[in-house]
């Protein structure tokens, strides 16, 4: 019986992951129901007694087709910052909080969430206690010095008043450079505390990862081990401590992983997984299937058990109605946008940004091309935050509120004309000195949902006179455009260097996870070559502000805190030259498995730190 989970969810306030570029083609109730009626409660209620009592024994193998294949399997080397690195990295090795599919995070090698005590001269003491039994996939025992030796490795070489150096390839070390480091206690093997400085929003995400203090000696051994993810002299794979352990890579076209028979079981408090044991598959095999319509193929054709990769049409267009495929996308950290260059000719200027957001009509984006992969999962009038997402019981429209992405023409006409547009004969805009107004919007080509996108707005806009040209580069390489040496040159130095002029509009995705400070780091200030912020917006105010937000222990202070700051980028009420920023929708990654080959299908949460392995052992395939 196909299940739809779709459904309004919403962000815990808690937790950290840098933010990752969505490339091409390849993340509490809000209401309390009168009946049980969640989906963890139904999940249970459909679970055959029995069904995992036999996975020890289970010699099937679960198959994955995906676009997208890793240059290594380290996240953070600088060849690679893929989602499905992460993903698939979360098989093997577990951290101290978890994803769950609400998007909360949820204690996973830990026995219990941590209690933190602020302290009297601001500082605060986080305490954890580890799960007994923990082991990883060798038999060594997991305990609370693999903690410590993953926060030394995380830091060797870094310095902390400075905020440079650090041998080990990372990131962010946001949260952590602010642990003391003379403050860790091993109290034993399950029970440590450390203090940081100040109170962070993000701590819990601080060690999604935990690494193997046995099998990897330090910072340097870690970037050259996790690349190819063997053990120092080349005798094996790393020892996980999650499901899975890494097999065989043959690259270009599968990766392996075999089941982690060691393995001491998934939380016993995660509703959502409902097996606590081993995998019921004896391997995971990821074949890497760039084309759209191969991905279909090989699900309909049973070569594959399932897929989790960008949405696109003809995935609802092959699986929306079948009853052999069960649809389970729902709502993740993930956001779609368009995104102003503020050293452009024309959108340096804020009233043209303004009636550029004024004129869009994000309601035929979602009506044309989400809603009918999503259905009522994400709102119709798209999304109109940056910080806060639609499935968070803290979001505001901030956008909407403003008025924007509704197709108000009429206003955005005054804001053009008091600009000293007028408008030609073709019905397009122009300017004595800026001349005609064209804006070129790119993407990654080849994603037909992004492209189509752009053509909805591309018509609707010409109706405001905006003459958007779509100026698209294939696949992943499209992100050398907006951040190019020559464009990153420019914001850095505020258009004193570099090419400022390489692109008007960029369109892709944010990645994120549950905490919504690290979408932070793209409006700051740019302060080197290295930074996320290619819109090159500037506001001291602004940096000053946000920079207070972490900091605030009160969640409900805090959201507050996050969603005064979107107030910056998406509108011109907090800044006169803000509003560079305009969020068209969420966007779930399309998630998919086959009722065909397999007897249970698992939670695959849409984050950064989570993906469709994290709870592979739900997954049973048909014998």
């Amino acid at each position: 019986m196909q299940k739809l989970r779709f459904g309004r969810r919403s962000f815990a306030v808690l937790g950290a992951t840098a933010l990752i570029l969505a490339a091409c083609g390849a993340e509490d109730e809000a209401a309390e129901p009168a009946a049980p009626t969640t989906e963890e409660e139904t999940a249970a209620e459909e679970t055959p007694a029995g069904l995992y009592d036999d996975c020890a024994s289970q010699t099937g193998e679960l198959v994955w087709a995906h676009e997208q294949e890793p240059p290594d399997m380290h996240l953070d080397d600088p060849a690679n910052n893929l989602t499905v690195t992460a993903w698939i990295r979360q098989a093997m090795w577990e951290g101290l909080y978890g994803i769950s599919e609400a998007g909360a995070y949820t204690p996973e090698l830990l026995a219990e969430p941590a209690t933190v005590t602020e302290n009297a001269d601001g500082t605060v003491t986080i305490a954890y206690t580890l799960r007994d039994g923990l082991t990883w996939s060798d038999g060594t025992p997991l305990t609370s010095a693999d903690v410590k030796h993953t926060y030394d490795v995380i830091m060797e070489g870094f310095d902390r008043e400075t905020g440079e150096g650090g041998v080990y390839l990372i990131g962010s070390r946001l949260g952590v450079r602010d642990i003391v480091p003379d403050s860790w206690e091993l109290t034993s093997d399950t029970e440590f505390s450390f203090t940081m400085e100040a109170f962070f929003a993000g701590w819990p995400g601080m060690f999604v990862e935990i690494m193997p203090a046995h099998a990897i000696a330090d910072a340097a051994a870690a970037n050259e081990q996790l690349r190819e993810w063997q053990l120092a002299d080349g005798s094996g794979p790393l020892p996980s401590s999650g499901p899975m352990v890494f097999g065989e890579w043959n690259r270009g076209v599968t990766m392996g992983l075999v089941r982690n028979d060691a393995y001491h079981g998934a939380h016993p408090d995660n509703d959502d997984i409902a097996n606590k044991g081993v995998a019921c598959a004896a391997s995971v095999r990821i074949t890497f299937v760039a084309d759209t319509d191969a991905q279909i193929n090989a699900l309909q054709a049973g070569e594959a058990d399932f897929i989790m990769t960008q949405p696109q049409l003809q995935f609802g267009e092959a699986f929306a109605d079948d009853p052999d495929f069960t649809l389970a996308a729902s709502p993740g950290p993930v956001f779609e946008h368009w995104g102003l260059n503020t050293f452009g000719r024309h959108v340096s200027d804020p009233d043209v940004r303004e009636a550029l957001a004024y004129a869009m009509d994000k309601s035929r984006v979602m009506e044309a091309l989400y809603t009918p992969l999503f259905g009522d999962s994400l709102p119709a009038e798209g999304l109109g935050n940056t910080y806060w997402l639609s499935n968070s019981p803290y979001y505001v429209d901030n956008a909407g509120n403003a008025g924007y992405g509704q197709g108000d023409i009429a206003a955005s006409d005054a804001l053009l004309e008091g600009a000293g547009y007028t408008k030609g004969a073709d019905g397009i805009y122009e300017h004595p000195e800026r001349g005609r107004l064209t804006l070129r919007v790119g993407t990654t080509g080849g994603n037909v949902l992004r492209e189509l996108q752009q053509q909805i707005l591309q018509e609707q806009l010409s109706e405001a006179g905006f003459e958007i040209e779509i100026d698209n580069t294939p696949g992943a390489a499209y992100f050398g455009v907006p951040f190019g040496e020559d464009h990153i040159a420019c914001v850095v130095s505020q258009g004193a260097e570099g090419n400022c002029e390489t692109w008007e509009i960029t369109q892709f995705a944010w990645v994120g996870g549950p905490w919504p400070g690290g979408q932070t780091g793209a409006y700051l200030t740019p302060a080197d070559a290295g930074t996320n912020n290619t819109y090159g917006y500037a506001n001291a105010e602004f940096d000053e502000f946000v920079s207070g937000c972490d900091s605030i222990v009160d969640d409900a202070e805090r959201a507050a805190c996050y969603n005064e700051a979107d107030l910056y980028v998406t509108t011109r009420t907090k800044d006169p030259n803000g509003l560079f920023m305009l969020p068209l929708t969420q966007k779930p990654s399309f998630y998919t498995y086959s009722n065909r080959r397999l007897e249970a299908g698992a939670i695959a949460p849409d984050a950064n730190n989570a993906g469709p392995l994290v709870y592979v052992v739900d997954f049973k395939p048909r014998s």
